[in-house]
């Protein structure tokens, strides 16, 4: 693996002054539409074609819109995709990415062969090992003051890995309080072995210990409840579609106006994204304490201007008027009553406990 880390990543630090962004994104179930709940399925997935991959609603277009950023600078934003996928399938992935207008910086996958020559059929399936050495190597190559947003979905450990991640940059934990966690979730050796010597990578590289990771966003393609994912870190940002995902960047600053309006749009042309999901996922967000009532005012004023619904003005007129009131009845609930709190239990513990507590579901 190491090999290929430094294929796709390089092996010393970036000079760049960059302070940027970086985003990484899982592939299957976060970008690509992958289903493979059985083993035939599973098997199958090498021998697609380009064409016949599928992308999860509005994700390329979130992608795109990463890439070109919120200045007018001439660097595009690093985009790179992790995948738990066998490495033969970089060359159908990357001509997906092309057919969908993204382009990318590197693209990781698992290298199932060796994997299977060494009978370590269980590594195949279990991703933490892999992403977690992944992430570590990247952050000591990436350019020092760069920050990252990361990006996964529930279908496997994502939120788990990019929390724990996220504390290791951070210098939350110390590399013994790591390896005792993983040796608690039961990675392999090997895994281990690398993820310890990516460790001491990080450290020597000069990489300072700091707050580098800004968001974690889980796409909900399995429709888990949005507080399991956020137990182990605050910064998770559980998300039902890739709608919300893009309010939240806006938000953040991540992309800009005309940014969001481009991927509502490319929703509504190519994903049938309507009046009824355009309202429940606003008010989602409404409920989650996401966004506040003034911000989903300013939503609602962006649709209503464009109107990328291509709607008569009638009945525009009375989606905001309906949206409305629906915001209003938001008016009369207490905003400490709409945001979901930490479980006290997990409060009283340290951050290594609530690690050596919580246990991976898989929900493949």
């Amino acid at each position: 693996m190491l090999k290929s880390l430094e294929g796709m990543y390089g092996v010393k630090r970036s000079t760049s002054k960059y302070d940027g962004m970086i985003c990484t994104f899982d592939l299957d179930k976060t970008y690509l539409d992958t289903r493979f709940e059985s083993f035939r399925k599973l098997v199958r997935i090498p021998f697609e074609k380009a064409e016949e991959k599928k992308t999860i609603p509005g994700v390329a277009a979130v992608v795109r819109e990463l890439r070109r950023g919120v200045t007018n600078s001439q660097v595009p934003v690093p985009i790179y995709f992790i995948s738990g996928s066998p490495e033969g399938m970089h060359k159908v992935v990357a001509e997906k990415l092309k057919l969908d207008g993204v382009s990318f910086d590197g693209i990781l996958f698992k290298n199932w062969r060796a994997a299977v020559k060494k009978f370590q059929f269980k590594k195949i399936v279990d991703k933490i090992g892999f992403k977690l050495g992944a992430l570590v190597y990247a952050r000591s190559i990436f350019p020092v003051k760069a920050h990252e947003l990361l990006f996964g979905d529930d279908s496997e450990y994502d939120a788990t890995i990019y929390a724990l991640y996220s504390d290791i940059v951070s210098g939350a934990l110390d590399s013994f309080e790591v390896l005792t966690i993983l040796k608690k979730w039961e990675i392999a050796r090997d895994e281990m072995d690398l993820i310890a010597d990516n460790l001491k990578r990080l450290k020597d590289s000069g990489f300072k210990y700091r707050d580098a990771v800004e968001r974690i966003f889980i796409h909900l393609e399995q429709g888990t409840p949005a507080h399991y994912h956020t137990t182990l870190s605050e910064k998770v940002v559980p998300t039902r579609n890739y709608f919300q995902t893009a309010v939240i960047l806006y938000k953040m600053d991540a992309i800009t106006r005309a940014g969001l309006f481009r991927v509502i749009s490319d929703m509504i042309r190519n994903y049938s994204f309507g009046v009824a999901e355009f309202t429940a996922t606003t008010e989602d967000l409404l409920r989650r304490g996401l966004i506040d009532k003034g911000e989903a005012r300013q939503l609602l004023k962006i649709v209503y201007k464009g109107n990328p619904l291509a709607l008569p003005r009638r009945i525009i007129s009375d989606l905001k008027s309906d949206f409305m009131k629906t915001i209003d009845s938001f008016s009369r609930v207490p905003e400490t009553m709409m945001i979901p709190k930490r479980r006290q239990s997990d409060q009283n513990l340290t951050l290594v406990e609530r690690y050596l507590r919580f246990e991976p579901k898989r929900h493949v």
